[in-house]
């Protein structure tokens, strides 16, 4: 009996050895992957716009942007199925196809967000290179044949793919695993799942700081105590990204119908009137939020009154964050809503900010950094939760990114904020589920 029970011992530890191997050999290959890509992708952005030498403050920015949508447009036409956000479309090929993500989807995606996005277009990476990676990672490790099913390598290969993407774009190696998993199965989250995309995440972001990338979320933390004077902001601040998730959801799904995303028809028309009034808008209130807006998230971190843009003098400091919210939503919405590649994940990090930063304006905290810190790091971890309900991957994302003595108003902000909305995300409403556009009957 005791050698019996020794060879079955033996027998799972080599089995769980035989997963770890292949978990740390698909978070290498997904890892360089990911820092591949984004390397590339932003040295492409640089070099393109550097080319055309249109900065985002000219009115020409938006003639660029007609350009570049229209570009976009005709470039999904190879693969309509390319078109929109990215992250539903990898949501449904991990949990319905057992990571099976097309590679000529992928290879599409790649181009048509470049179009968007190095013309100022209104999104952020993380969508479209997490959706782009994981099928190149997927469709590698396909080549291979691997068994299907629940622990199929080609799944795990394409959740790893996001996850490198997010841990190169946040620095969050630890946060950014989670968010890979939690954002297809909030409820049923397991190790087999949670251990190699950890993995995928903490390579990549020892990968791209190795090679001294710098990262979309670098911040320097002015380190204030949490004092109890600062909970009813603190809580307020939460309450505002459970109702700016849910006010985003409704946004986007509304654009989403009124635009027809999901037809062929007048793809380019579309695309171009989106961008137009998307760019436009946000040209004629505050510049630095165009495109990503990643030069904007830093600078309202350490300059909050850049909110005011060309409203200053206009409105008073905590409507012109309020505008700001309601600009970038409405930007998004239509630029994503029209079907055009670009990401949530970065414009709903800054709405969150804003909401804070709005919180730190009506209470008066906005004169002392870490007191707004505080406001800032709640309102960004609330408002991804909300909206994307991934209140864990939310917290540990701010926490490493602001430091983890905010890790208590992150934690309260995304719990409360993904609490408040937690029936309601701008990836499982049905309005919003991407079908496989190729198999739409054209109207």
């Amino acid at each position: 009996m005791g050698e019996g029970l020794k060879v079955d011992t033996d027998k799972n530890f080599l089995k769980s050895l035989g997963y770890l191997g292949s978990w740390i050999l698909i978070a290498i290959i997904s890892a360089l992957m990911g820092v591949l890509v984004v390397g590339l992708f932003l040295a492409g952005i640089k070099w393109a716009r550097g080319l055309v030498n249109i900065s985002s403050g000219s009115p020409l920015v938006i003639l660029l942007a007609l350009g570049g949508s229209i570009l976009a447009a005709l470039i999904s036409r190879i693969a309509p199925g390319s078109r929109g956000e990215g992250i539903p479309s990898y949501i449904r090929g991990v949990r319905d196809d057992g990571g099976v993500i097309p590679f000529r989807e992928s290879f599409v995606k790649l181009f048509s967000s470049f179009a968007t996005l190095v013309s100022w277009g209104n999104g952020g990476f993380v969508g479209p290179l997490g959706r782009v990676v994981s099928g190149f990672t997927s469709s590698l490790i396909g080549l291979f044949k691997p068994a299907a099913g629940e622990h199929s390598h080609r799944r795990t290969a394409a959740i790893c793919g996001v996850a490198s993407i997010v841990g190169v774009i946040t620095g969050a190696p630890v946060g950014s695993g989670i968010f890979a998993v939690e954002i297809i199965q909030k409820r049923n989250m397991s190790y087999g799942d949670l251990f190699p995309s950890v993995l995928a995440s903490s390579f990549a972001v020892f990968l791209s700081r190795y090679l001294s990338f710098s990262h979309f979320f670098e911040v320097n933390v002015v380190i204030a105590p949490i004092r109890p004077e600062i909970l009813p902001a603190l809580l307020i601040t939460s309450l505002l990204t459970a109702l700016g998730g849910r006010g985003f959801e409704l946004l986007y799904s509304g654009t989403t119908r009124l635009l027809k995303r999901d037809s062929h028809k007048g793809v380019e028309l579309r695309f171009a009137g989106a961008a137009a009034v998307a760019v436009g808008l946000v040209w004629m209130v505050n510049p630095a939020m165009l495109g990503t807006g990643s030069g904007f998230l830093q600078q309202l971190f350490d300059n909050p009154l850049i909110v005011s843009g060309k409203m200053a003098g206009i409105l008073p400091l905590a409507l012109a964050a309020l505008l700001m919210v309601v600009v970038r939503s409405v930007s998004v919405g239509l630029t994503v809503g029209s079907g055009q590649s670009a990401g949530f994940f970065g414009p709903l990090a800054q709405i969150g900010m804003l909401l804070g930063t709005f919180t730190a304006f009506l209470f008066g905290y906005a004169d002392n950094p870490g007191n707004l810190h505080i406001l800032q790091a709640a309102g960004l971890a609330g408002m991804l939760a909300s909206a994307l309900n991934v209140p864990i991957a939310a917290a540990v994302i701010v926490s490493e990114i602001f430091g983890p003595h905010l890790g208590f108003p992150a934690a309260i902000a995304a719990i409360l904020g993904f609490q408040l909305n937690r029936h309601h995300t701008v990836y499982d409403n049905p309005e919003l589920r991407q079908r496989s556009v190729n198999k739409l009957v054209e109207k």
